[in-house]
């Protein structure tokens, strides 16, 4: 069976209409009106000549039209002006039925009881209009019926996309505020940096100041995007690294084993490996005579930091706060986790990288 109706949405409160339906009803209503007809025996075609057999055959087309047409109006009519919930809906439902079967008795009687009155048929067909009338008060209801499938189809089409919208809307949301928690942070840690050089090392401090302008730069011109290629994310971090090394000098270091194809192909959300390389130097001890190294490579489908452990004389409590923003954005844009462990003597994390290709 063909649709019979699909559904339009309106801009005013979201309600539905029925439309598209004009094909169904040129093929639907000639065929009833002309089938109900002759199935009840209503007419009997012999005692009429082709003119007026063809004339009386409009008639009743006209009038199944009316009644289709006009049910479909009314069902309009109560979906538009008297939306109901869910659990009144059986309501809704008995009181669409009776509205129809009662519309639907009025003018198929109506219309056939005033065709019978100047008709050739003879008094007993008065019977064949109370057949003709509750046959077509059946088809009405069943018609009735398969508008309402569809309707409750689209409508529940309707609700899943626009759950989506609002599932969209919300990470989006959640992702900028996980995107603006990096900021501060980043913005805090450079400042201490940098009041810690002016006092002990003006010369550096000035570098270090350059060095800060292009890494912040990156932060404003990423700020908006969710992904950005692993080679973007390399020279930033070793911008970044950069102002680390002057801090701590020898204290740290970085090997990065990842080749300029792997960079132009891979994407990761921007930032990312800085969180890991601050979450480093934060829970490792610094020393130049035992110096940490972060070790950044690719695996199939990630790129692997590692770093040896160098558990600090003492730990401070920690909220794993970065590593739970880094993984929360990659939850809202990939739908993935990054992988967190340690071995005895590493801490490892893995992030899913995506091909720019794809």
């Amino acid at each position: 069976m063909k649709p019979v109706a699909t559904i339009d949405v309106l801009p005013s409160g979201g309600k539905k209409i029925f439309k598209n339906d004009t094909f169904v009803k040129i093929i639907s209503i000639p065929i009833l009106a002309i089938g109900v007809v002759n199935c009840t025996k209503i007419i009997t075609n012999e005692k009429y000549s082709p003119l007026v057999l063809i004339t009386d055959y409009i008639f009743f087309i006209a009038l199944a039209w009316l009644v289709w047409e006009g049910n479909v109006r009314l069902m309009i009519y109560l979906k538009k002006n008297f939306p109901v919930s869910f659990a009144a809906y059986y309501k809704s439902i008995l009181t669409l039925y009776a509205i129809v079967i009662t519309y639907t008795a009025f003018v198929a009687f109506s219309g056939l009881g005033l065709w019978l009155a100047f008709s050739s048929e003879d008094t007993g067909s008065l019977n064949r209009l109370f057949s003709t009338v509750a046959v077509i008060v059946v088809l009405a209801m069943f018609v009735a019926s398969v508008y309402e499938i569809f309707y409750l189809s689209e409508e529940q089409a309707d609700t899943v996309k626009r759950a989506k919208q609002l599932d969209i809307a919300k990470t989006h949301a959640e992702l900028v505020a996980l995107k603006n928690q990096i900021d501060p942070h980043f913005i805090f840690n450079s400042l201490n940096t940098l009041s810690y050089l002016i006092s002990t090392d003006p010369l550096n401090a000035r570098l270090y100041n350059d060095t800060l302008a292009k890494v912040y730069h990156y932060i404003l011109f990423n700020r908006e995007k969710n992904l950005v290629l692993v080679r973007e994310e390399i020279e930033f971090l070793s911008n970044f690294f950069y102002l680390l090394k002057i801090r701590f000098g020898n204290a740290i270091d970085m090997l990065i084993e990842i080749d300029s194809l792997q960079a132009e192909e891979l994407c990761v959300p921007p930032i990312s490996l800085q969180i890991l390389l601050e979450n480093a130097i934060k829970h490792n001890e610094l020393s130049e005579h035992n110096p940490l190294t972060i070790h950044i490579s690719v695996s199939p489908n990630f790129i692997v930091v590692r770093n040896r452990i160098i558990k600090k004389t003492y730990q401070q409590p920690t909220a794993g706060t970065g590593l739970n923003n880094l993984d929360n954005r990659y939850k809202l844009l990939t739908a993935k986790n990054i992988i967190v462990y340690k071995t005895a003597d590493d801490f490892i994390v893995k992030l899913p990288v995506l091909n720019s290709k794809k």
